[in-house]
């Protein structure tokens, strides 16, 4: 077969399969050639265009979830320019599709141009008003909290990010009832439409009037501060609280302009994150925003005592910093919820042991070592391993890779990918596991394992075994013999072990289980993550009495709470 008749797919959200079939109906008879996202999301710029210029077939099919999502349309297109394929097909799970060639780009050149400018104009706006907000942060007076209508305004000044399941979209549900529970009277202000069991303020935006994504969420800060602004202004908020995030600044302006003390949520550098898994462009635009950010915060929570220690250590005093590690539901999560019938679905025996994950596939969730792990195990044919199922669940960006590697095992049955479950079905998973795995690996560079993964607490309340590795604040929430087994990170034979060793002892599967969602129960619901903030600036003592008996007589359900205010807004 020519080389022109390839079809070079690169899956940029979606299934890959539906990218295939959708490559097979356009191009029939064409061989078809996946590119690794991870590859070029790995690579710099110069390398990301070297790679493109080698790619030579038919078509360019760049396939996401939905072509409203892309968030650099134009971009896009303008890679017929390096790549040497007839034309660049952009196309969404629905079928939908937008083809260009080098030819049809002339007609994109002045909406382009105009796009250039518009990001140009940004930049140099940004980089200029945010050197000037620093003088302002430093030689301003940092606002106290004052009486209000509302509690919180909780902030979530980006338009992508929360689009899929995963430990971010956990942890707003999570706190926003854990805020609820405590009867704390919320309003919630987003660029994204979330399903949160809550009314959201939306405030739309456009990431198609820019040629950049990071240029689209700077200028987004903007348009959210001063819609926030005006209706804050009529529904005064004792605190703004804001999930720190990749330029994003708004909070910080908020805060100044209302006069209304700053939360900032910081899960991670942003900065240390671009620089070490996923390259960003305008690099110092980002830490820009990061600075600022943290420099105007009132109260920094952070997930995890490396966090804090980074932040001391850049100069934050220690008394801003809350450290307040990640929760669950344990109403929500707990055993018995779906998971026998899921097993049946699943086509599962009633004998077989259902080793689970579910996660991001990334770098730091340590999928590398667990299919180290996966293809010991299932080579080996004595009982129990001739027993063991894993179920993973999930994407990311290695995903594919992981999927192309297991595929032998997949065939027979041995190991099931379902890809992105909803948010709300991810407790069925858990449920229908025996053994929940969490392989996580230390950071690059030798650093301290700053994160607090959500699903662990969820492991946790779902009263299951849980085979996790002995990095810090694992190590601290978990104890090895009692409430799970701990393996060295990064060691795929321990892991295997410690999976061997569970799922030939029921008994201790029991008993890990057992003790996990009493630990669960005890220290880590978002009810008590939510109260250890609101208290950390006196907002507990804020809640009336009679809000916390109404959430404590619904069960604490967030759904059912009546405090969460709404504004209407489009």
């Amino acid at each position: 077969m020519s080389r022109q008749a390839k079809i070079h797919v690169l899956v940029l959200a979606g299934r890959e399969r539906d990218a295939i079939a959708f490559a097979a109906r356009r191009y029939p008879g064409r061989e078809t050639v996946v590119l690794s996202k991870a590859e070029l999301r790995e690579c710099n710029w110069t390398t990301q265009l070297y790679k493109l210029w080698q790619l030579r077939g038919e078509a360019l099919l760049i396939f996401t979830d939905s072509l409203q999502s892309l968030r650099e349309p134009m971009l896009l297109k303008w890679s017929g320019l390096v790549h040497r394929c007839r034309e660049t097909v952009l196309a969404d799970s629905s079928g939908a599709s937008e083809v260009s060639s080098k030819a049809r780009l002339i007609g994109l050149l002045p909406r382009s141009l105009m796009a250039a400018l518009a990001d140009l104009i940004v930049l140099v706006w940004t980089w200029t008003a945010l050197h000037l907000f620093q003088i302002w942060l430093r030689l301003g007076r940092e606002p106290g909290a004052r009486g209000g209508t509302l509690d919180l305004a909780y902030l979530l000044p980006s338009q992508a990010g929360l689009d899929t399941p995963g430990g971010a979209l956990t942890h707003v549900t999570g706190f926003l009832s854990g805020l609820a529970q405590e009867g704390a009277r919320v309003a919630v202000f987003s660029g994204q439409r979330l399903e949160t069991g809550c009314a959201v303020d939306y405030i739309s935006g456009s990431s198609r009037l820019h040629l950049f994504r990071e240029v689209a969420t700077l200028s987004y800060n903007i348009r959210f501060a001063f819609a926030a602004r005006k209706r804050l202004a009529k529904s005064r908020a004792r605190l703004l609280y804001q999930r720190h995030g990749r330029f994003m600044f708004a909070g910080a302006l908020l805060s100044r302009l209302l006069g209304i003390p700053l939360v900032l949520e910081y899960n991670a550098s942003e900065a240390w994150m671009a620089k070490h898994w996923d390259p960003v462009r305008f690099s110092m635009w980002l830490r820009l925003c990061e600075r600022v950010s943290v420099k105007a915060a009132s109260l920094i929570v952070v997930v995890s005592k490396p966090l804090k220690q980074e932040l001391i250590e850049a100069g934050v005093p220690e008394s801003r910093i809350l450290v307040n590690p990640n929760a669950v539901d344990p109403e929500w999560f707990h055993p018995g919820c779906g998971g026998a019938k899921l097993r049946q679905d699943l086509k599962f025996e009633p004998s077989d042991i259902v080793v689970g994950f579910v996660g991001t596939f990334g770098y730091w969730h340590g999928v590398v070592v667990l299919e180290e792990a996966i293809r010991s195990l299932l080579d080996d044919a004595r009982p129990p391993q001739a027993l063991l199922k894993f179920l993973l669940v999930g994407e990311g960006l290695l995903a594919p890779g992981m999927r192309s590697a297991l595929e032998p095992y997949v065939r027979r049955g041995l190991a099931t990918f379902t890809g992105v479950v909803p948010h709300r079905s991810v407790r069925a998973y858990l449920d229908a596991a025996d053994i929940l795995v969490s392989p996580h690996v230390p950071l690059p560079g030798g650093g301290a394992f700053f994160g607090s993964p959500t699903k662990l607490f969820e492991y946790m309340a779902m009263g299951k075994a849980i085979v996790a590795s002995a990095l810090d604040q694992i190590a601290e929430v978990l104890e090895d013999g009692k409430t799970a087994l701990l393996v060295k990170p990064g060691e795929a034979s321990e892991l295997a072990d410690a999976i061997r060793r569970c799922a030939a002892n029921r008994r201790l599967r029991a008993e890990l289980g057992r003790n996990a969602r009493e630990a669960a129960l005890a220290r880590n619901t978002w009810r008590q993550n939510a109260r250890r903030v609101l208290a950390s600036l006196g907002g507990s003592q804020r809640v009336p009495e009679e809000s916390r008996r109404t959430a404590a007589a619904s069960g604490g359900s967030f759904s059912r709470s009546t405090k969460l205010v709404h504004h209407e807004s489009r």
